[in-house]
Formats: C-alpha cells, sequence, structure tokens
C-alpha cells in the first residue's frame, strides 16, 4: 500500500515539473504582436484559424464574453473550499485561454490548478487575483486600436 500511495507522488510530483517546464517553453514561442506579446498571441490564433481574421475576431469575442463567468464560477469554488471545483474551473479558463492565445491567462489559471493539487486555497486565491488584474489588461489591450 505505502508503495502504491509514493509511486503516485511521485507521477504527481513528475506531471507538475513537466507543466512547470511546458509553462516556460510556452513563453519562449511567443510571436510578438504589437503591445500584446506576451498577454496574447494574436498570430498564433490566426495561424491555427489559417489566417481568417474575421473568424479570429469572433472567436476572441466570445471568448471575451464567456471567460467573465468562468472566472465567477472559480471564485465561487474558492469561496465553498472546493478545491476539486477550483482545479476543474481553472482548468476549464486554462484550456479556453489557450486556445484563443491569451498566453497571460493560460498560465496564472495553470497555477489555480496546480495550487488546488497541493490543497493550497490562499495560493489559488492569490492566482485568481492575479488572474482578474490579467482579464482586464486583456480586454484593454484587445481593444485598442492597431497603429
Amino acid at each position: 500500500m505505502k508503495i502504491i500511495m509514493k509511486k503516485e507522488q511521485q507521477k504527481k510530483k513528475e506531471k507538475k515539473q513537466e507543466r512547470q517546464t511546458e509553462s516556460s517553453t510556452s513563453k519562449e514561442k511567443i510571436i510578438h504582436f504589437g503591445l500584446t506579446d506576451s498577454i496574447f498571441n494574436w498570430d498564433g490564433l490566426l495561424h491555427r484559424l489559417m489566417g481568417d481574421e474575421d473568424f479570429a475576431k469572433e472567436i476572441v469575442d466570445d471568448f471575451l464574453k464567456q471567460i467573465p463567468d468562468n472566472l465567477i464560477a472559480v471564485k465561487k469554488a474558492l469561496n465553498k473550499k472546493d478545491l476539486l471545483l477550483v482545479q476543474r474551473e481553472a482548468h476549464i479558463i486554462k484550456g479556453a485561454s489557450g486556445n484563443v492565445g491569451a498566453l497571460a491567462l493560460q498560465e496564472i489559471a495553470e497555477q489555480i490548478e496546480i495550487a488546488g493539487e497541493e490543497k493550497d486555497l490562499v495560493k489559488a486565491g492569490s492566482f485568481v487575483a492575479k488572474l482578474d488584474i490579467h482579464l482586464e489588461i486583456l480586454k484593454n489591450k484587445l481593444t485598442q486600436p492597431k497603429g
């Protein structure tokens, strides 16, 4: 029984290290786009959508409409001290953010997910506050005229 538990702990530790390595290497892959380079990867989104700017704008608009609800959900999970729900909601935010190219939100959501795995609600809460701030930064950057 102890051997099985140690193996599970080792797997979790390796998984966490992989995530940290992946998130640090993703920073190197950022394609610069004006003022939004490390916050939003517009070129990456366009590449995934084969250059369809109209569709990219539609996806970003939908993302910006949905993500506040996801943020509310993770805050409610934190208030309930429901670690599994915190992890699940953070995972949803991480995935959606990654899909659209909201790199900063993706990385912060990943940290919330990790904090949930570590059963650290205080740490998760501090990252939720950062997520809130970075969402506002993202909204401001995306609504600024390019020029």
